[in-house]
């Protein structure tokens, strides 16, 4: 023990173990200037509000004051149901990681705070599971003092654990009770700082809700302003010509009668389109009708609306290129809608391009969807407006004076069609000047439907809409041309299809299997998953396997379950790609089965809820690509990749299967964000960082109504966590983020850097490889980074050729934005 000097310099004791009941010299005012330097101390631990600097901050006061030269901070984590490493003071780096990396189950801290082990509200934990420690004395190696902190609730939400004090001795009561003083001071602090982060953003939750709820009041008020002005002028044109006529007809020309004329019918179709329009708003408010879609040929409509635009663009003096080429594009499409979304479009073009200007239409194809392009000249659109211009009565300049008349409804209305369609639609800025548009729409194969039911659910999703959608999920998740739903018919002896893409309606309606006949009835009969890689090979080929309905050599049946009954088969093949069907493939299917199942068999249940099943159109259409591409991707090699190294690694059947779900969705939820941060180089500020962020709430929230497994959740949740903890949502390190997690951290930042980005190329795969292996241990898993580079360059020929082709494969999978997504980023 120190004695204290009569130096004032020196009257403060430097810790806790400085203090001692023995002390002569004046062991009362040696515990009020330790008390006054712990209470010192708690003023800049509840001065700090970040949990991640307060719990480093924590570990070094215990430190510094505690009297130990060794401390680790453990905080509770939900996410993994354990005490989790948060900070380490005195720790060499491989005993933090060490640490970091192992989270305290429940168990090992009850057996850590068994009451044998209690001293005063500390515990001294021996190494084993043997008896209490002397709670005086030297301090036994292994020994470690275990420090609870308690919530002002009375709930244990963490610990410290202190080991090899200064001393060398067992704490004595006196020096414990100012240890668990500033321990009681710490838990303090950091339970502060947990509210504090939670009124934080609920604050600002309810600053951007103030600022969305200021904004849309505005756009209210200029709507009423700006129609009042729409349907005033033409109204008073048409007013006064026909004032004009009247009391003149007797004495006008043939040439000025005819210009009255033509005045009032001008006039007319203009106050026409704004009533329109305004009725369209409520029609796309009140939910459109089924669509009413036929095969068109896209290219055709656009030449056949050319004219019209061309005499659009003459009276504006701009220059009009149409290039929809002179082979057909057929989709399945509403002609009267996909007239009205390029009308718009085309207006919204022509009144932002100044005199001189040139706009371009474009359609082809991408992949297996349609493209449709309008790029203009024009002023373009601020960045940080890019995410609202959909919005209905939106207006980039809503001031009194702006130059350009509209009511703020024609993007608005382009939006709701493209999302009726299922497509995608977005804007971006191109340089020198202008804006480009871009609208996909998907080109699928019809569904085929048999014994359609009769029965409407709630909010309109037919049985037809929801097993159409079933369909085109199941084939689009899985990138296949051919997919079919079979059931049992009435008497449950033989297997029919309920529904399909791909084949023929012949097949369709009167294809029957008994149990055990044909691929189908074999799953039926044993319930278990049947993958052929190889139709032609064996004799397991089918007779027609020749056919059109074979173009790829391979075939998966899975079934489908009610407890331990077999109530059904999904079965695909013909893969778009070309390639063939595999065990990662399966793992994906027999993760879809169990969904449409469910949603098969909950759907007589929804007729009363009708937000749920807009819930499940929502999550399906989300879930739902637009289209596919006609060959590999490098995206869905980095795929393949993270599911070979899960194998490497031993993943169990019920792991592999949660991550074979999550790769396809783990980023949906970016149809939250706003357009414009996806696409921005550089760093984000801290609103922008909130938002981008808030894309992993956002995706679990969509993927509810698909009844997920709770491993796909905490895999989705936990896809940005770094290993050192830096990463988002829960700030995770170490073995404390699912390993299924980590795999999806390098699959994701893979993918993103071996593809283009409209801010840079893509890299090559010497620079990704390089990237992983320089932050292995920081962002990356180190134990898994050589593991999935084995994968990685095992595939090297392959993603060289492929990455000429990245970009095609990013804009398919681009999401679609969510009206969710449409939100101010500024004040």
């Amino acid at each position: 023990m120190t004695l204290l000097s009569r130096n004032p310099e020196h009257d403060s004791p430097r810790s806790i173990a400085d203090v001692s009941s023995t002390d002569v010299a004046g062991p009362w005012r040696a515990r009020v200037l330790m008390l006054e330097r712990i209470l010192a101390a708690s003023n800049r631990l509840n001065a700090t509000h970040a949990r991640g600097e307060l719990a480093e901050r924590v570990a070094a006061t215990v430190v510094e004051l505690g009297g130990f030269r060794r401390a680790q901070l453990n905080l509770w984590d939900e996410t993994v149901h354990a005490f989790v490493t948060r900070a380490c003071a005195g720790f060499g780096a491989a005993d933090v990681t060490a640490l970091t990396a192992t989270p305290v189950p429940v168990g090992t801290f009850a057996a850590m705070t068994a009451p044998r082990f209690r001293y005063s509200n500390c515990f001294l934990t021996p190494p084993t599971d043997a008896a209490a420690a002397p709670q005086a004395g030297p301090w036994l190696p292994g020994l470690r003092l275990v420090a609870p902190l308690v919530a002002a609730s009375g709930e244990r939400f963490g610990f410290l654990a202190l080991d090899d004090p200064d001393d060398g001795q067992v704490p004595d009561p006196d020096r414990l009770r100012l240890l668990e003083f500033l321990v009681q001071q710490s838990a303090t602090a950091l339970e502060s700082a947990e509210i504090y982060e939670r009124l934080a953003a609920r604050n600002a939750e309810i600053s951007a809700a103030s600022r969305k709820l200021d904004s849309l009041a505005k756009m209210k008020r200029n709507f009423v302003a700006n129609v009042s002005h729409e349907l005033r002028t033409p109204l008073t044109s048409i007013s006064a010509y026909s004032e004009l006529l009247q009391s003149n007809l007797g004495s006008l020309s043939g040439e000025a009668l005819a210009e009255f004329l033509r005045v009032i019918h001008t006039e007319s179709q203009r106050l026409g389109a704004v009533i329109n329009d305004i009725l369209e708003v409520g029609s796309m408010e009140q939910g459109r009708p089924v669509l009413h879609a036929a095969e068109l040929d896209l290219c055709q409509l656009v030449r056949r609306q050319a004219e019209a635009w061309q005499r659009r663009a003459r009276d504006r003096e701009l220059e009009l290129v149409v290039d929809a080429g002179e082979a057909p594009l057929w989709l399945p499409a509403d002609q009267m809608l996909l007239r009205q979304l390029m009308d718009h479009l085309l207006d919204n073009a022509v009144k932002f391009t100044p005199i001189g200007g040139r706009i371009t239409v474009s359609v082809g194809e991408a992949g297996t969807a349609a493209r449709i392009t309008v790029v203009d000249s024009g002023i373009g659109i601020p960045d940080d407006k890019l995410g609202e211009i959909f919005q209905s009565f939106f207006q980039v300049d809503d001031s009194a004076t702006r130059a350009h008349n509209g009511q703020g409804v024609g993007l608005a209305i382009c939006h709701d069609i493209v999302q009726h369609h299922d497509g995608r639609i977005w804007a971006e800025n191109v340089e020198p000047q202008g804006t480009r548009f871009t609208v996909l729409l998907p080109r699928r194969a019809p569904v085929i439907l048999n014994r359609e039911r009769d029965n409407v659910g709630a909010g309109g999703l037919e049985p037809a809409e929801l097993l159409q959608r079933l369909l085109n999920w199941v084939g689009g998740s899985l990138g296949v041309s051919t997919a079919a739903l079979m059931v049992p018919d009435d008497d449950d002896q033989s297997l029919v299809i309920r529904a399909a893409i791909g084949l023929p309606g012949a097949v369709v309606q009167g294809a029957r299997l008994r149990r055990g006949a044909g691929f189908a009835g074999r799953v039926w009969e044993t319930g278990r998953t049947l993958l052929i890689t190889d139709l032609g090979r064996g004799a397991e080929a089918p007779r027609e396997s020749d056919d059109l309905r074979y173009s790829t050599p391979s075939l998966l049946c899975v079934p489908l379950r009610e407890g331990e009954r077999c109530v059904g088969v999904l079965t695909v093949n013909n893969k778009i790609d070309g390639t063939a069907l595999d065990e990662d493939d399966r793992l994906l299917l027999e993760g879809l089965a169990p969904r449409v199942a469910g949603m098969l068999a909950r759907h007589a249940g929804w007729q009363c809820e009708g937000l749920a099943l807009q819930q499940v159109r929502h999550a399906l259409r989300a879930t739902t690509a637009v289209g596919q591409s006609c060959r590999e991707s490098v995206h869905g090699i980095c795929r393949e990749i993270t599911l070979a190294t899960a194998r490497r690694l031993g993943f169990d059947d019920d792991d592999l299967a949660a991550l074979a779900f999550a790769l396809p969705y783990y980023d949906v939820g970016l149809s939250r964000v706003p357009p414009q941060l996806l696409a921005r180089p550089g760093r984000l500020d801290e609103d922008e960082e909130r938002l981008v962020q808030g894309h992993v709430a956002a995706g679990l929230e969509i993927l509810a109504p698909l009844a997920v497994d709770p491993r796909v959740r905490r895999l989705v949740r936990h896809h940005h966590e770094n290993f050192d903890g830096t990463g988002y949502p829960a700030g995770l390190a170490g073995e404390a983020i699912p390993v299924g997690a980590r795999l999806l951290r390098l699959a994701d930042t893979l993918s993103a850097m071996l593809s283009r980005r409209p801010w840079r190329g893509a890299w090559t795969l010497d620079e990704a490889v390089a990237e992983l292996r320089d932050h292995a241990g920081s962002r990356y898993c180190p134990q898994l980074v050589p593991e999935f580079l084995v994968e990685v360059e095992s595939r090297r020929g392959r993603i060289a050729v492929l990455q000429a082709d990245a970009a095609e494969a990013v804009e398919l999978r681009r999401p679609v934005l969510d009206r969710a997504g449409m939100v101010s980023i500024r004040d």
